[in-house]
């Protein structure tokens, strides 16, 4: 059962949003509503943990000061947002965390990661809602990967326009090679391996 405030009808706040139990359910506040967004799959997960630790490395090997975490609450101005992989400005999560906020600030995110769950609520969310509020937030890169029917990364960069702009679709056995946020090179392929 999913509990709700005690009025029926929105907007709701953050204050609302964090009033809920834990119910082990995803929840997001888009635009003054709560949205319920099912827990990944075990494929999904997986994949979503591959990419994590993969960026970690990355990052790690050139002194990238950077947190990379997912799934973790990004403020984007009118919604807190749950993307499953996000790579904060290390000093900005720093400060984050010592003043205990709620939710990481859009700003201070670097790259967002969103892995599509075929045929569920959430995949309009991804492949359009997403694209403008990130953008939006100013957040310079908008990872969206698809696994099926083979893991394919589509990134696309912020422009000087304020918008999205696609810049790479690597497909598994090709390599996504970008120096944004750091250096990185990764194969799709190893997504589902």
């Amino acid at each position: 059962m999913i509990a709700v405030p005690d009025w029926p009808y929105g907007p709701y706040t953050i204050d609302d949003l964090d009033a809920l139990p834990d119910e082990g359910v995803r929840r997001e506040l888009v635009n003054g509503w709560i949205i319920v967004a099912p827990w990944p799959s075990t494929y999904h997960d997986h994949a979503e943990k591959v990419l994590e630790r993969a960026l970690d490395t990355a990052a790690e090997e050139v002194g990238a000061d950077v947190y990379t975490k997912g799934p973790l609450d990004v403020d984007t101005g009118p919604s807190i947002r749950v993307p499953d992989i996000a790579v904060v400005e290390g000093e900005a999560a720093r400060a984050a965390r010592a003043r205990r906020a709620r939710a990481y600030d859009g700003p201070d995110v670097l790259l967002v990661v969103e892995i599509v769950s075929p045929r569920s609520g959430s995949e309009q969310h991804d492949r359009v809602d997403k694209v403008f509020e990130y953008a939006r937030a100013g957040i310079p890169q908008y990872w969206l990967i698809d696994l099926e029917p083979e893991p394919i990364i589509l990134v696309r960069e912020l422009g000087t326009d304020g918008r999205y702009h696609v810049v790479a679709s690597v497909r598994a056995g090709s390599e996504l090679k970008t120096d944004k946020p750091f250096p990185f090179t990764f194969d799709p392929a190893r997504l589902v391996e």
